[in-house]
């Protein structure tokens, strides 16, 4: 760690330090958010799989991968990712918390060709769990696939004097974990672009990515183009309504 870093590390333990209660809360929030990307490519669909993968590794704590078999010729119209309540209608169901059930709720990939369950966990500042399903489709006019992302984002915040600490450790040397959540996404994209130089283009998202960060290289940290979504951007411009006739 640079001696600048060091410096920093040490304000924040001692501001942390300082304002820390006696007694503390435990709390989190939770974000939920996905992306769909179009990846028009002709490669074999292992090679797709593989990119995806390796791209997404480095990011990531742990993950679980399955290749369900898919017969027969892909779909004209890709498939997308549906979200299950498993606890919809049942007893317990009715006493979850609203803020709660996102985490609750299954992410289903019917038709996919890959599916990919990720955890990136930073202690007491960050755990992201990460859905990643990938629909292949086959028209007349075009092939490739679509990269279907559902993420739920959660944010451990209060808590006493040790995970104050270690957050503020956590931040003073990697940033703010919300840059790496969309870097994760990102740079598994980049893997492919840069292995396989497909076609790919955004579909839509919440928040919604703006420009195409996948065409740039891989940083050791977030970069801006990483961070560039409708809602922490600028504003869409307000169109101005036509002169009214005197």
């Amino acid at each position: 760690m640079s001696h600048s870093k060091i410096l920093t590390v040490s304000a924040l333990l001692l501001s942390v330090t300082a304002a820390a209660p006696a007694t503390a809360q435990d709390s989190s929030r939770a974000t939920e958010l996905y992306h769909i990307f179009d990846i028009r490519t002709t490669a074999a669909r292992a090679d797709v799989i593989r990119a995806l993968q390796d791209g997404m590794n480095p990011n990531i704590s742990q993950s679980d991968t399955m290749t369900p078999l898919v017969m027969g010729t892909p779909p004209e119209t890709p498939a997308r990712f549906t979200l299950v309540n498993p606890l919809e209608g049942t007893p317990l169901g009715g006493l979850i918390p609203a803020s709660q059930m996102a985490q609750v709720r299954q992410v289903r990939c019917d038709g996919a060709v890959w599916i990919s369950s990720a955890i990136r966990k930073v202690r007491g500042s960050q755990q992201l769990r990460i859905t990643m399903c990938l629909f292949p489709y086959f028209s007349p006019t075009a092939q490739g696939y679509h990269l279907d992302v559902h993420a739920i984002d959660i944010k451990e915040k209060g808590g006493g004097l040790s995970a104050k600490i270690g957050r503020a450790i956590g931040t003073a040397i990697v940033g703010d974990s919300s840059g790496w959540t969309n870097k994760t996404i990102i740079d598994t994209l980049r893997n492919v672009q840069r292995q396989l130089s497909p076609a790919i283009s955004y579909v839509e998202g919440q928040p919604a990515f703006t420009g195409t960060p996948w065409l740039d290289p891989v940083q050791l940290a977030p970069s801006t183009t990483d961070k560039a979504t409708q809602e922490n951007g600028a504003p869409p411009a307000i169109p101005t309504p036509p002169a009214q006739p005197k």
